[in-house]
């Protein structure tokens, strides 16, 4: 069996054919993390080193991370397209077993990533008779948290041999906290497109294996900063006194579709409901619905200037999502301009769907119907 094997979880991007367990051809490249320009010509190469091409590689591996977010999305994509031109089998493995399989001493294997701050990437496997077993999945903790889930899952009598860039981070933390441990040597703890191809083919051949999808094990680090900017803002029911706050800011700061005296007559309408994200007493959008009979249209979703693009605009969309089904609902309804690409990327991930077109609604400019709920009942 020949096996196409790729590495992109770090910055090193690594390329392997392997026929079996034998290794034919390993690329490796340290160029920081451009893989979406190195990744094909290296492939290319490791074609022409071996006199192979693409109808004669009969498995597809890839590292499914822990890793770079970027970098994984480019290897599953990789071998996707190659699956989908060629329908070859690809299977995905975590970089934690990839580390694993660098390792023959028989025993306990612990895989640790740093995740800088003392939390790292880790998993736990075993090998024994040349068998390798996992024993506690790739998880995120603290060092202190992983290094006593690895003394409970493992024997007192057995060594346990730790790989990866974090025992180089941590090597002083582990050799005391940890007994009959051993440090793998510093070559083995980086990434390797070899061993990858290697736990791939085992993966394979147990039938141990599903669609390939990126593993990660925790949130990108600009998604968990914005989760903790917002994490103080309240979505909460808007009042007139509200209304008046920012009535002298609302064709400055906001958008000048609405003006105060339409709010206000909205506020009053029994069949509309508002609400603002506020913090710190300052408010930074609102967003409001009107109801028709089982159904309601979402008139507005508006942010203040200085404070767009931060998770604002979602975290109000996602009230009125709740907030229509807490009043039994059936759909919800939206226009939005046809060249506000962003609002309907974020409509999309929300569940809206276009069920219809409104010509030139915003002056001139075509309107998108989207519909969240029972289609049927959007019409």
């Amino acid at each position: 069996m020949k096996i196409l094997s790729i590495d992109t979880a770090s910055n090193i991007c690594g390329v392997s054919i392997l026929e079996n367990t034998n290794l034919i051809c390993q690329l490796d490249c340290d160029t920081g993390r451009t893989h979406s320009e190195n990744l094909m010509p290296m492939i290319q190469q490791a074609f022409n080193q071996t006199n192979l091409a693409l109808k004669n590689i009969d498995l597809l591996v890839c590292d499914k991370g822990p890793g770079s977010f970027t970098g994984i999305r480019i290897g599953i994509a990789t071998v996707k397209a190659f699956h989908d031109s060629l329908a070859i089998p690809c299977i995905g493995i975590s970089s934690l077993e990839t580390l694993a399989y660098s390792v023959k001493e028989e025993g306990f294997i612990a895989s640790i990533l740093d995740c800088k701050n003392d939390n790292c990437y880790f998993a736990l496997y075993e090998l024994k008779n040349e068998k390798y077993k996992e024993i506690v999945p790739p998880t995120a903790d603290t060092l202190e948290n992983a290094l006593t889930t690895c003394k409970k899952n493992s024997s007192k009598t057995s060594t346990i041999t730790f790989v990866g860039d974090g025992c180089e981070t941590y090597k002083n933390l582990i050799l005391s906290k940890m007994e009959n441990c051993i440090l793998a040597n510093p070559k083995n703890n980086h990434l390797n497109s070899y061993y990858l191809g290697l736990a791939g083919l085992n993966q394979f051949t147990q039938n141990n294996w599903d669609d390939v999808l990126p593993l990660y094990l925790r949130k990108p680090q600009a998604q968990r900063q914005l989760e903790e900017k917002n994490k103080n803002i309240e979505i909460i029911p808007m009042t007139l006194e509200d209304l008046e706050q920012i009535a002298n800011i609302l064709t400055t700061d906001f958008d000048s579709f609405w003006n105060y005296d339409i709010l206000k007559e909205e506020l009053k309408d029994e069949n509309s409901k508002y609400w603002i994200a506020k913090s710190d007493k300052e408010i930074l959008g609102f967003a409001g619905i009107k109801i028709m009979l089982d159904k309601a249209d979402i008139m507005n979703i508006v942010v203040k200037k200085n404070n767009r693009n931060q998770g604002i605009g979602s975290l109000l969309l996602k009230k009125l999502i709740s907030a229509s089904k807490e009043l039994n609902l059936t759909s919800l309804t939206l226009e939005v301009m046809e060249e506000n690409y962003s609002a309907i990327h974020l409509y999309k991930n929300f569940g809206f769907q276009q069920i219809g077109i409104r010509k030139n609604y915003y002056q001139n400019k075509n309107g998108l119907v989207m519909c969240n709920g029972d289609v049927s009942f959007c019409t």
